[in-house]
């Protein structure tokens, strides 16, 4: 049972309903099933538990985690603009969807079954681990595609924002969940038992909430569109956009906005890495348990959202180029500070730091409550950052080419998301150290930021109305 498919708004025939209506909420139902899988496995818990329990080193765990990660983004840089190009002309979306799903459902229950005592278990947790991110990305692709089919225009803002609140609400609620039952683990469970367990959890947990999605949400696609057709009109080298000939135009005709996509890329890079490896590091260095982890995440999901409207702050007090450069700087220092952490010392070395200074269950000692701390400003400046890198590009692009711009910003993000974690498993093996390996990520923030302080960001008419300085 599903809800009847509908086309595409031509202009003839505008979608209706609104962020609350029946489609609104089961297209944003998604996220609320399938975001968990990222927060938790890739993030927080799972893959720190891989690296440190099944792979059972840090630096070897820091650095096949990169390499994971880096696979499964190398895959997607080549099948996601092929399928982004092809999607939007295809036919029905929601079987593929649910394929995507019930793939990334079973790469999540059988990553469950990935223990120490495994033959093979490293490179059968690696690809598990490839396959899930994978699906994960196709999914978000073909979900982002229905968008248009989720409400009338003016309420598409509100049901994708709906969207990215529920999905943040269910890694909250299983983030809150894994700490409680990581601190007294039921059933004579041991508390790796509870790490590792939470991934056939987000599974089910998928399988159980994708039939809102299924139930609620119609198929959007064009009247008459198929797969096959869409196929066939890409095969068609007429039918084809040439990136680097666009890429080589937009450099001549908009060398300003090119250069800025350019240092928006390389500072993107960095930032996906310190997300997605930050777990991985801290269970390494620090040595923090799957509760700890928890509340870490938690933690990061509380601050996020200060973040996003911090960065719409500065974006108004300092402009769009001086909220992003200082965003950036604070982002630097702060993950300086953060490699200066160990379990014993601060500021490399300066300041012992291995004592306990409270009794409690989490962060008791003088290093893990400064780490935590640093957490919060870190992540606050880290989504000011994404936030005030959107109203950039709104700010210096022609107005005329906005969608075109914003479609290179995506397509950039996606064909480079392994430059990062690469780098980090790159430098890590070379050093067989988990904060050396960490290095790249602040490097690559400080080279985006070099290439952001030479773009113009001159006073658009709006901006002088506004008293925005750029």
């Amino acid at each position: 049972m599903s809800a009847a498919p509908v086309a595409e708004n031509s202009g003839a025939e505008e979608v209706s309903g609104g962020a609350f209506g029946k489609k609104g909420i089961g297209w944003a139902s998604f996220e609320w099933a399938r975001n968990p899988y990222y927060n938790i496995v890739v993030i927080f818990i799972f893959t720190p538990y891989f690296a440190n329990s099944v792979i059972q080193s840090g630096e070897l765990g820091q650095t096949l985690v990169g390499v994971t990660i880096a696979i499964a983004g190398v895959i997607m840089a080549i099948v996601s603009p092929i399928l982004g190009s092809i999607v939007d002309n295809a036919g029905a979306k929601k079987p593929f969807i649910f394929y995507t799903f019930g793939v990334l459902a079973l790469c999540s229950i059988l990553l469950g079954f990935v223990t120490p005592d495994l033959p093979g278990a490293i490179p059968i947790g690696m690809f598990l681990l490839i396959v899930g991110y994978c699906s994960y990305t196709v999914s978000e692709l073909l979900h982002n595609a229905m968008l248009p089919g989720a409400g009338r225009s003016s309420a598409l803002p509100l049901v994708s924002g709906l969207g990215l609140a529920m999905g943040n609400a269910a890694g909250m609620v299983l983030l809150i969940a894994i700490a409680v039952l990581s601190q007294n683990p039921p059933f004579g469970l041991a508390e790796l038992d509870i790490s590792r367990l939470t991934a056939p959890t987000i599974g089910f947990w998928l399988l159980v909430f994708m039939t809102i999605f299924f139930l609620l949400m119609p198929d959007v696609y064009k009247t008459g569109a198929t797969w096959s057709q869409a196929l066939k009109d890409f095969r068609n080298p007429a039918n084809r956009v040439q990136p680097y000939a666009w890429v080589k135009s937009r450099f001549q005709q908009h060398p300003n906005v090119m250069r800025y996509l350019v240092g928006r890329m390389i500072y993107a890079d960095g930032i996906a890495a310190m997300l997605t490896i930050g777990g991985v590091y801290v269970a390494g260095v620090l040595a923090w348990n799957g509760q700890q982890l928890a509340v870490y995440g938690i933690m990061a999901s509380l601050f996020a959202v200060v973040g996003g409207f911090f960065g719409g702050v500065l974006d108004r007090l300092l402009g769009p180029k001086r909220a992003l450069m200082f965003e950036l700087s604070m982002a630097i220092l702060i993950g300086i500070f953060q490699i200066s952490i160990t379990k014993d010392s601060l500021l490399f070395g300066l300041i012992p730091a291995g004592h306990t200074v409270w009794e409690g269950s989490v962060f008791s000692t003088l290093a893990d409550l400064v780490y935590v701390l640093a957490v919060i400003p870190g992540t606050i400046f880290l989504v000011a950052t994404i936030s005030s890198s959107r109203y950039m590009l709104l700010h210096i692009a022609p107005p005329e080419k906005i969608g075109e711009f914003f479609g290179f910003y995506a397509m950039a993000g996606s064909v480079t998301v392994w430059l990062g974690p690469g780098s980090v498993a790159l430098v890590t093996w070379l050093t067989n150290d988990q904060r050396a390996g960490f290095a790249p990520v602040v490097v690559l923030l400080m080279t985006g930021l070099a290439i952001i302080m030479t773009v113009k960001a001159d006073k658009t008419p709006e901006h002088m109305k506004t008293k925005i300085s750029a």
